[in-house]
């Protein structure tokens, strides 16, 4: 069973490297990604291209709530920049339905971290 951790760490070395494969070996092919404070949902391909951006530079501070065959949650903090927000430090909570080892569907909500 590929673990909560795992999914994690495949998003994490896809950011850092700018490398889609990480994301590219854990996710199922009908894959949607949901952003759920922004109201917007990617496609499998969508969030591969969207992983070597550089919107995104990482993900650290898990905390696995739920870890089994069909689902995982949790949190996690994400850190990034865009040309429109700038530098951007969020904490996430995220739901995750998986099945034979691979991401069916992932649900984020993000909330900025104010300094």
């Amino acid at each position: 069973m590929t673990t909560a951790t795992e999914f994690l760490d495949a998003f994490n070395n896809s950011f850092v490297n700018k490398d889609s494969s990480y994301l590219d070996a854990i996710m199922a092919e009908n894959c949607t990604i949901h952003f759920t404070g922004l109201h917007q949902t990617m496609t499998r391909r969508e969030c591969l291209d969207w992983s070597e951006s550089g919107f995104c530079n990482g993900c650290d501070n898990y905390e696995i709530f739920q870890d089994t065959d069909d689902s995982i949650a949790g949190t996690h903090r994400a850190w990034g920049s865009s040309e429109e927000d700038g530098k951007w430090n969020s904490n996430c909570f995220f739901f995750a339905k998986k099945m034979g080892g691979k991401i069916i569907e992932w649900y984020v909500h993000a909330r900025p971290i104010v300094d």
